[in-house]
């Protein structure tokens, strides 16, 4: 086909061509759908160019049709010139937004290469088509001028450094967590330090607790527990009656002044039929031990039962010596004649103590073996009072008392003021021993 070179070419030489101005820079219509209408030759004056363009014909028009432009322009603001449609911009921010999310919803988007230059990754839900949540406000991503890439949730904790981490799984990359200056050891404890505003590692310290409770026994195997200050107490702590009674149990007071030179006390327990034990120990070859009552307390050991053994060279008394005494007026149930009774040994004096109620007749007493080495007194008394006649039968059982003149059986007391005193012969011999008597012998 040849080519035709020509200016503003008259439409009647084109083919089905239909010029509606003779004017040689007329509009031109093509079958209806495409007008152009004339503008400037030479000139790049705006106002001679203004109404450069094409029209297309609305698909929808209706009688003589409807026209709109579709033009180039380059506005003030636009060096780059954008092409317009009806005064439109054929792509814009919303048709453009609007087909790009179509075509993402459908087609993951590939890229490579791609800068953000002193701005944000901003991301929403989507409900809304303007994300008002945007920039240093929004949810997303950003770079720092310092070099740090950060995230912010829609929370209050602003923006978060995303750190570079050999172990993003580990416990000590955490952002509020400090183990690196003191790295952790076995057994540490995770505390949580003001100071600094992190969570470090130590070891357990209960003063950090102002009221520690153990739920389970505390077992100190081969270790010590160390009282530091000069007086400790070992503290009883119960509610009663809705009140909380806390009294001391036991005071431990130190009164040395050089670390493992010291005497103290040991406690032992002891297995089944063996004896517990309390024994002196230190460094030094000699230790006693003191006890000491406040004011005019006393000094009471019970033994129950048993006895109280001394096994010393000799006991030193300041002031005098109490014996106990049992008295048989206190007897329960009441004491009477004819009747078996074997006297208590847990004393070391008996007195046979008649008042006018008591009734006439022989009062049996059995004396029981003793300890090796006990001593006993025996001693009779009735109020004048009481005109009844009263005696004593104390039975020690065959050939179980020596007097001066062999083995007896009993002594016999029936007269106010009589009295015996008497040992106790362990080791084979196993009798009483009158030392002094005034009784009379059966």
């Amino acid at each position: 086909m040849t080519s035709i070179n020509k200016q503003n070419i008259n439409v009647t030489s084109i083919n089905a061509l239909i010029d509606n101005d003779t004017n040689i820079l007329s509009n031109i219509t093509i079958n209806n759908t495409i007008k152009i209408p004339k503008s400037s030759l030479t000139t790049s004056l705006v106002q001679t160019n203004a109404d450069a363009c094409i029209y297309i014909k609305d698909v929808n028009s209706t009688v003589n049709g409807e026209f709109y432009p579709l033009r180039v322009n380059s506005l003030e603001h636009h060096p780059t010139p954008y092409m317009y449609f009806n005064q439109n911009l054929v792509i814009d921010s919303s048709n453009f937004v609007s087909e790009l999310e179509s075509l993402l919803s459908d087609y993951p988007l590939d890229a490579s290469n791609i800068n953000i230059s002193g701005g944000y990754i901003n991301f929403f839900n989507g409900t809304t088509i303007t994300n008002t949540n945007q920039g240093a406000t929004g949810v997303g991503l950003r770079y720092t001028s310092d070099n740090h890439i950060q995230f912010k949730n829609d929370d209050t904790h602003g923006w978060i450094n995303l750190v570079d981490i050999l172990h993003y799984d580990e416990f000590k990359e955490l952002f509020d967590v400090d183990v690196h200056a003191n790295p952790l050891l076995n057994n540490q404890y995770i505390t949580y330090n003001a100071t600094n505003t992190k969570f470090v590692n130590s070891n357990l310290a209960i003063s950090n607790d102002a009221n520690p409770e153990l739920a389970n026994n505390l077992i100190m195997g081969s270790y010590s527990l160390l009282c530091s200050n000069t007086t400790n107490n070992l503290i009883y702590s119960k509610t009663i009656n809705s009140i909380n009674v806390k009294n001391p149990y036991i005071s431990f007071e130190n009164t040395t002044t050089t670390t493992g030179i010291c005497n103290y006390l040991t406690i032992s327990n002891a297995g089944q039929d063996d004896d517990t034990l309390i024994k002196c120990s230190g460094n030094d070859s000699n230790v006693g031990v003191q006890i000491t009552t406040k004011g005019a307390g006393n000094i009471t050991l019970n033994a129950e039962a048993g006895i109280i053994d001394m096994n010393t060279d000799a006991i030193h008394i300041s002031g005098f010596v109490k014996n106990s005494i049992y008295r048989t007026s206190t007897k329960s149930p009441p004491y009477t004649p004819s009747s078996a009774w074997t006297i208590p040994l847990n004393t070391d004096t008996i007195l046979f103590d008649f008042d006018n109620t008591k009734q006439t007749g022989t009062y049996w007493a059995n004396v029981s073996a003793g300890i090796d080495g006990q001593k006993l007194n025996l001693i009779y008394n009735k109020v004048s009072t009481n005109s009844n006649i009263i005696s004593v039968l104390a039975d020690f059982g065959t050939n179980k008392l020596i007097t001066g003149s062999g083995y007896t059986n009993g002594l016999i007391f029936e007269t106010t003021g009589q009295s015996t005193t008497l040992i106790y012969l362990g080791s084979g011999i196993n009798a009483w021993q009158v030392l002094n008597t005034g009784a009379g012998i059966y």
